[in-house]
């Protein structure tokens, strides 16, 4: 029994310190990025027809204790008259102790650049709440100062982006938190320099045949001081409305997933990971689930499509 729970003990103890540094500044991957792509790129709000809302929920590392969770709600739409779009993003991840809740609004605003090639230009702001529940913790000196209350920061955020598209490919560039987060009273005056994360996101359409579609994708975090995150995905689109793939994020994971069009308003997904660095060993993978929900014709219909 101590030789199961040791190392078990050692994973997830090297886990939440993971978590607690990186979750303040990196935000959460998902396997179906595509669903929400506003939770990493304002300037995609309104670039789709209707008003479309999606709720993604994410269990990472299933079967260990305090593992990952993440939850995201998102809303966008856009407003054709004035070539603008509105967007909304409300997204929880927690890991052992850790909590933390990101809280957005969107706006972004298209020009046409080149026949059929238009570009949106986003902005996000809102705030953010981190929460430790430090003070139930076990730990070897319980009068130690640092863990005897639990710890609540409240911090601005404020984002922006870029998406060129046409019917055809798109690309795009996001800087999702230009504000550093403080969350140390110790840290406020600290001399070291923030280096806010920003995506670089891409894809293109090529069409097989009047039923078959592939859409590979990509989806890029670069930080510094920070391994680079990188999401590859290879998708197949069937009559435009079954869509399956699989998906490799280097170094880390590999997965599967599906989509398919339930109605013509509404999408269910489902995507599985495998873990592909030491953690495979106490974890049996990780499970996301996706629901969108699209109300067409509130606005101005537009030309437009989605991976």
């Amino acid at each position: 029994m101590r030789s199961f729970y040791m190392p078990r003990f050692l994973v997830v103890a090297i886990m939440l310190l993971a978590s607690a540094q990186s979750s303040a500044q990196q935000d959460p991957l998902f396997t179906n990025y595509l669903q929400n792509p506003i939770a990493f790129n304002p300037a995609i709000a309104g670039t789709v027809d209707g008003l479309n809302l999606s709720l993604l929920t994410r269990n990472q590392w299933i079967g260990l204790d305090g593992a990952p969770a993440t939850y995201s709600f998102g809303a966008h739409t856009p407003y054709v008259k004035q070539n603008m779009g509105l967007g909304f993003n409300v997204m929880t991840d927690k890991a052992g102790s850790l909590r933390n809740t990101h809280i957005t609004g969107s706006y972004a605003y298209q020009i046409t650049v080149f026949p059929e090639v238009k570009l949106s230009m986003g902005l996000k702001a809102g705030i953010s709440s981190y929460n430790a529940a430090i003070g139930g913790l076990f730990v070897n000196d319980p009068t130690d100062p640092n863990f005897q209350a639990d710890e609540h920061r409240i911090s601005p955020n404020l984002g922006v982006g870029f998406h060129l598209y046409t019917n055809q490919y798109y690309a795009g560039f996001s800087v999702p938190k230009l504000i550093e987060p403080r969350l140390n009273k110790e840290y406020r005056e600290s001399k070291e320099p923030y280096n806010p994360q920003f995506y670089l996101m891409g894809g293109y359409r090529f069409p097989i045949n009047l039923d078959w579609e592939f859409l590979p994708s990509a989806l890029v975090g670069i930080m510094g001081g920070s391994p680079m995150s990188a999401d590859l995905t290879a998708q197949f689109m069937y009559l435009r409305r079954f869509y399956f793939g699989t998906h490799y994020r280097i170094g880390d994971a590999m997965g599967l997933f599906v989509n398919a069009k339930i109605t013509d308003d509404f999408t269910f997904g489902y995507a599985f990971d495998f873990t592909l660095n030491r953690l495979s060993s106490v974890n049996s993978g990780t499970h996301e689930f996706v629901l969108t929900y699209t109300f067409y014709g509130l606005w101005n219909k537009i030309e437009s499509w989605r991976f």
